[in-house]
């Protein structure tokens, strides 16, 4: 019963749309035509009337040179077709045909109306161009002397045209002003019911597990009231649900990468160790080389599970830190100093400014260190040959804050999220290359979170990553 309801609501509504819209079209179409007939009208007589100024002392003097010549220039740039005649009706001049083998013009109406009353104008075939025109004629004169007539020509296809235009115009605002009044109509039909029926759905998608969808419904009533409770209800649920499959995606992930960071070495380890076995161990220089490898791998093992337990320290203790106060700015050119080979191997400018007098702050001297030795690390790393990499030092009242901005590789968008995750790459192949164990940056958030500060990240594909880093200096007043 409801929707029929609606429906014949929304048949009412559209029929009176239909009919509405019908009638102002056929009027307004009609008012339109009309009113730019007249203007085209009112333009080639006022430009007729310029054009006669303009010819005044040519007729006068009787140079129908001067006269053909203007004319041409005229007509070119107004786009017309212009004509003078003079009072006996022979043509002086025409811009689309030699004067000299046209016939007289004296029997043509709107020059007989121009002649009689100032303006004429008609709508016939031209014998000349063969195809319809529209005509305004202009009387020329000259201190009450009659002087000739000016004609403007313009084409009846163009003015066909541009009325079809206006027609076009204003049939599709027609059809914008039925598709608006139809989608008013279905919208005013669904208000009936719209409140119950949403609800209703969102209560159906709350039962089978979808949280994402709001209901939206604004009436200050008891319906909206019991609208905010479900969608609030939802939200939360949402974002439980979010929370616990992020959880389990890290889980799996790291879980797969673990095993695939660990795997690797491992192989080949075992492979380098089997063919040692296999005869290889009596050629002393593949032996050394071989040994070589597995020692490379073994301490890329070692690294692995050193960040590992440092991660987990992290993780399961908050006393882990072993507080005392020391100077920002001498540890970062410590670090800074220690990074002069890497540097210079690869030409980059490397520069630390500050911001500040006194850097002075209580933390884990090592940790803070380890934090800034792995991004100096990374920016060297990512950033091409003859980069730039700026280091930003400000103290405030009661923080200090780095900044490391680099003009390397950068990071996709996409990534940027998850780049403090357990062993997430951008580049897997190129970070494993550098000797990454992807365990850095999260290493890093979690010293900087055990200080209660904060580290974030923006970065640009090629054009280069900042990070930035607070920190409370925790001295003792």
């Amino acid at each position: 019963m409801m929707n029929k309801i609606i429906w014949k609501f929304f048949s009412a509504f559209v029929f009176l749309t239909l009919i509405v819209v019908f009638v102002l079209y056929f009027f307004v179409s009609l008012k339109l035509q009309n009113s730019f007939e007249r203007k085209i009208t009112e333009k080639l007589q006022s430009n007729a009337v310029l054009v006669g100024d303009v010819l005044t002392g040519d007729l006068l003097e009787g140079n129908n040179e001067n006269i053909q010549r203007k004319i041409d220039t005229l007509a070119e740039k107004l786009d017309l077709r212009i004509t003078v005649v003079d009072m006996q009706g022979k043509v002086l001049g025409d811009s689309d045909k030699a004067p000299s083998v046209m016939e007289s013009h004296k029997d043509r109406f709107e020059i007989i109306e121009a002649v009689e009353k100032g303006f004429g104008q008609s709508i016939r075939f031209s014998d000349t161009l063969n195809y319809n025109m529209k005509y305004v004629a202009v009387r020329v004169e000259d201190s009450g002397n009659t002087l000739g007539v000016v004609r403007f020509a313009l084409p009846l296809s163009e003015v066909q045209l541009q009325i079809q235009l206006i027609y076009r115009v204003v049939l599709l605002g027609a059809i914008v002003a039925v598709v608006i009044a139809f989608t008013v109509a279905y919208f005013l039909s669904r208000s009936i019911t719209f409140p119950i029926s949403r609800m209703q759905e969102a209560a159906q998608r709350i039962a089978k597990g979808d949280f994402s969808r709001k209901v939206n419904i604004k009436s200050k009533d008891e319906l909206g009231d019991l609208a905010k409770s479900l969608n609030i209800m939802a939200a939360e649920l949402q974002q439980k649900m979010d929370n616990l499959k992020r959880m389990d995606r890290v889980r799996t992930d790291f879980v797969a990468n673990v095993s695939h960071e660990l795997k690797t070495p491992l192989t080949l380890i075992k492979g380098y160790i089997e063919t040692l076995e296999d005869r290889a161990i009596d050629d002393k220089e593949k032996a050394r080389k071989f040994i070589s490898i597995i020692k490379e791998h073994a301490s890329r093992l070692e690294n692995i599970i050193e960040d590992l337990l440092s991660l987990s320290e992290l993780e399961l203790s908050k006393d882990c830190l072993n507080r005392t106060e020391f100077d920002m700015k001498k540890l970062i050119d410590e670090v800074a100093l220690s990074f002069g080979y890497a540097i210079d191997t690869k030409r980059h400018e490397f520069n630390i400014d500050q911001q500040g007098d006194d850097f002075r702050i209580r933390a884990d001297r090592d940790k803070i260190g380890q934090v800034i030795v792995n991004l100096i690390d990374n920016a060297i790393k990512y950033t091409n040959e003859a980069g730039q990499i700026n280091i930003l030092l400000h103290e405030q009242q009661n923080e200090i804050t780095i900044t490391i901005r680099d003009n390397g590789i950068g990071i996709p968008k996409e990534d940027v999220d998850r780049v403090f995750e357990r062993f997430y790459r951008v580049d897997k192949a190129r970070s494993r290359e550098l000797g990454g164990t992807g365990l850095g940056l999260g290493i890093a958030k979690h010293i900087v979170l055990a200080h209660n500060g904060e580290i974030s990240i923006e970065s640009r594909i090629n054009k280069g990553t900042k990070v930035l880093i607070r920190l409370p200096k925790g001295l003792k007043s």
